[in-house]
């Protein structure tokens, strides 16, 4: 049985960063995230967008603020597990706690970070036969590493604003962009996304569905549509909604309040040693952007270590603790 000090359920940008901190106040750190990959909501859903609102960066795309933030954590070595779901969360009688993840696995920890925001999410897979087989290498449900598309021809099937987007930052980098959309207008967009979608090279499919894929050697090499255009494609992108999951943390024993943890400034929550940071929380005059997450995450760590050790320092600085680093 291997005991960490601090687990983090949750590897998006505010968990990667609470491990970052963990690891730098010498606490021995997991973190276990629902996901393929670490990034949370920030990867999947602002990978090509612009961020102004981190300190420090005049503008950032969300994929790499993920990224930086994950090479961030990697350099205190935190125990990374992907593709693993908590599903029970017990308190044992020597007040460590004992985490089940969906695999059968046992997690033992002595305090827990709770950054899971307000539940999981799996994108809604394209219902096309044999669709399954190319996830992950033809068929993306996130446009993250645009330069996988370079001088290739992608497709995007969407009806939503997020395919306007996805089409639009592949312009530059894909040497063809087609726009599928099953409806004969767009949903939740604005007129400037519209009129930025007209004056692209962008092709757009209305009132049309994927039907088939077409394949070759094992490499789909194409679509055919429902109107029976064939499409010829290296590369598919899909947004067509979210099956979301709510949170079970009021299950777990964890008050809640409209599905988010009522927390202070210290980020606890009514049970002692557990803990809570990002959109999991919600406090008088909470703001749910990626930085307050930072900061949240900092007081969370902080609060483990003193519960950990009441003597532990109420912070640290990374000027002390790194002092000699560059030497």
């Amino acid at each position: 049985m291997e005991m960490y000090d601090v687990t983090i359920i949750g590897g998006g940008t505010t968990g990667m960063y609470a491990a970052f901190y963990s690891g730098m106040r010498g606490l021995k750190t997991k973190v276990i995230e629902d996901q393929p990959e670490t990034g949370g909501k920030v990867s999947f859903f602002y990978p090509e967008k612009q961020i102004y609102d981190v300190g420090g960066f005049p503008g950032i795309s969300g994929e790499e603020l993920a990224a930086n933030v994950e090479k961030q954590a990697q350099s205190i070595h935190p125990a990374l597990v992907t593709g693993t779901k908590v599903k029970d969360f017990q308190k044992q009688e020597d007040g460590t706690f004992l985490l089940m993840t969906n695999d059968g696995s046992a997690h033992y920890t002595r305090t827990v970070l709770i950054a899971s925001g307000l539940g999981t999410f799996q994108m809604q897979p394209l219902q096309v036969n044999g669709a399954a087989v190319y996830d992950g290498t033809q068929i993306h449900y996130t446009i993250k590493n645009k330069e996988q598309y370079k001088g290739l021809k992608t497709a995007v099937v969407s009806e939503n604003r997020v395919g306007i987007d996805w089409a639009l930052a592949l312009e530059d980098s894909a040497d063809e962009v087609t726009l599928i959309n099953r409806g004969n207008a767009f949903k939740a967009v604005y007129e400037k996304d519209e009129e930025k979608l007209q004056a692209s090279s962008v092709h757009v499919q209305y009132g049309r569905t994927i039907q088939q894929l077409k394949e070759e050697d094992g490499q789909m090499t194409g679509v055919i549509l429902s109107d029976g255009t064939e499409l010829s494609i290296d590369h598919l992108l899909v947004y067509e909604g979210l099956q979301m999951e709510k949170s079970v943390y009021d299950q777990w024993g964890i008050h809640t309040d409209k599905g988010r943890i009522p927390v202070e400034t210290d980020m606890c929550t009514n049970i002692p040693g557990v803990f809570a940071a990002g959109d999991a929380v919600v406090y008088p005059s909470k703001t749910m952007l990626i930085a307050s997450g930072f900061n949240e995450a900092m007081a969370a760590i902080n609060s483990a270590a003193t519960f950990l050790d009441p003597k532990a320092k109420t912070q640290v600085y990374s000027t002390v603790i790194y002092k000699y680093l560059d030497d």
